[in-house]
């Protein structure tokens, strides 16, 4: 393998990532009040490596949870012995987070060792004779730059002469980029929580000495997909959009013998908030989707199953999608096979393509044909055939990653969902694992369910790696939402019907989504 692949997210995390990772914590049962409690305490503690006990300090608070963060280290601060002005840039009322919330609360009659100022004019600030100046602004949300009251706050900072300490992110900077279009503190030391931003690694000149604290995320908020991956990455339709723009998908699947598969895959896709499907397959399969008359039907004709006389009808249709999802239900007839591979050549490089069940299959002999972005979905038996190599147990999760990793590097970086009691997700240069399901999602349909979410979460706009993960959570959550209320009668269309409560309700549905497995693992040591 040319390099390992990362375990989680990456070694620096996006302001994407930080959100990510605080809702998969909550989901595992670390609340982000604890991880605000424990940033307070990691501010604190680094400021008392550096000044003595009685040392002034001034901590500047905004309305978020950079604020909340900053008013955490306050108290903490307070108990080391330390003289504490907290400077609030908000009316109490407008803190934004419960936890911000809760902090304030914490400090806001500690009257004898905190003395706490709401800043109505922040150009009247004055920090001079302070030996810290705490920076809790504006955190890694910040895009553009900062309006009144903070600019004016910025500058009060940057013009005093004490130990200037950032939280997680210097104020006017952005943690992406390393952008700061607008006024921005200039730090001595900046204290970034788990893992440092790319925008902080850009600019040292603004971020001065960089400590990566940790607050006790637990390692699996990002080696796992959850809930935060479903809320922060999935594109939500706006006002403004016009029909279609929400995403085209174009399933290809089925056969005289397996009429059910491409139409669940379809109804999958369409219940993961796509704005058109179509399903391209021959009549027994088209006769039967007429009963869901949002589905928009492509007959392929003359034949029981799909015939190289169809590509460059099938090819014209894909002009309007946005992404394509092939396999489900063909069979592996020489002039089924024949098609697919014609179709694979002939569909635009730029097309993203899930490829599924019998297409996988028909890759054996051709894998000059997978590209990156594309979206493998094979089982265990699956990914042999095609690779020609077994996976490791899942209860040697990371060897069995690797595998699938080496796989991903070996053919353009694609991306590889290897489904099993935990799924692996690779792109060769990332792995994560996804533990929602439910014992009876062995059902027939799961699968070409779970190649419609991820063909509609691509025709979103979302890149191939994210979209298998997202799909893999939502897929197995809503099996598991489906499990609970039908137990063993359970069907691939009451998993479908499950789909919009998860995408709905990511965090509320966490719990029952990771109810049912329980899996002995061997100790992943990263």
């Amino acid at each position: 393998m040319e390099k390992l692949p990362l375990l989680g997210l990456g070694e620096d995390i996006t302001s994407i990532d930080v959100a990510v990772i605080d809702m998969n914590s909550e989901a595992l049962g670390v609340s982000r009040l604890q991880l605000m409690e424990n940033a307070g305490r990691s501010i604190a503690e680094e400021i008392a490596k550096r000044v003595d006990r009685g040392a002034r300090i001034a901590i500047l608070a905004g309305p978020g949870g950079n604020g909340g963060d900053g008013l955490a280290a306050a108290r903490h601060l307070a108990f080391k012995g330390y003289v504490v002005d907290v400077m609030l840039l908000t009316r109490p009322e407008d803190i934004r987070s419960s936890e911000a919330q809760t902090m304030y609360k914490a400090i806001e009659f500690m009257d004898t060792t905190i003395e706490l100022r709401i800043v109505r004019n922040p150009g009247t600030l004055n920090l001079q004779g302070y030996d810290v100046i705490v920076d809790a602004l504006l955190g890694t949300g910040l895009r553009g730059a900062p309006r009144s009251p903070y600019a004016e706050a910025i500058e009060a900072i940057n013009k005093s002469n004490g130990l200037k300490v950032a939280v997680d992110v210097p104020s006017g900077l952005n943690a992406d980029t390393g952008e700061a279009p607008g006024p921005c503190v200039k730090a001595d030391v900046t204290v970034t929580f788990h893992k440092p931003k790319p925008g902080l690694l850009r600019r040292p000149d603004i971020v001065g000495e960089l400590v990566v604290a940790s607050i006790g995320v637990p390692p699996e908020a990002e080696i796992y997909v959850g809930p935060g991956d479903v809320v922060y990455r999935l594109p939500r339709r706006s006002w403004r959009v016009h029909k279609g723009q929400a995403g085209r998908v174009l399933v290809i699947g089925g056969s005289e013998d397996y009429i059910g598969a491409p139409i669940i895959s379809a109804l999958a896709a369409q219940r993961s908030g796509v704005d058109l499907v179509y399903i391209a397959a021959p009549r027994k399969v088209i006769d039967a989707a007429a009963r869901y008359p949002t589905l928009i039907p492509v007959e392929l004709k003359d034949s029981p199953w799909l015939h190289p006389s169809h590509v460059e009808r099938i090819l014209e249709i894909a002009k309007r999608a946005d992404a394509i999802v092939i396999g489900m239900g063909l069979g592996l007839k020489d002039e089924v096979q024949e098609a697919v591979h014609s179709l694979l050549v002939n569909i635009p490089e730029n097309k993203p393509i899930v490829i599924d069940a019998d297409a996988l299959k028909m890759l054996r002999d051709k894998k000059e044909l997978i590209r990156n972005n594309m979206v493998l979905t094979p089982h265990e038996a699956e990914f042999s055939t095609l690779f020609g190599v077994r996976p490791a147990p899942v209860e040697d999760l990371l060897s069995r990653a690797m595998t699938a990793a080496q796989q991903a590097q070996q053919y353009s970086n694609v991306t590889i969902l290897l489904k099993g009691p935990i799924d692996v997700i690779t792109d060769g240069k990332r792995i994560r694992f996804n533990k929602t399901g439910a014992p009876a999602m062995s059902t027939g349909g799961t699968g070409d369910a779970l190649a419609g979410i991820t063909a509609a979460l691509l025709a979103k706009g979302v890149k191939p790696f994210d979209a298998a993960c997202i799909a893999a959570y939502i897929n197995g959550a809503a099996g598991a939402l489906a499990y609970k209320e039908y137990g063993e009668s359970m069907t691939a269309l009451d998993l479908v019907e499950k789909i919009h409560v998860v995408i709905n309700d990511p965090l509320g549905t966490a719990e029952t989504a990771l109810l049912y497995k329980r899996l002995p693992i061997k100790r992943i040591v990263s």
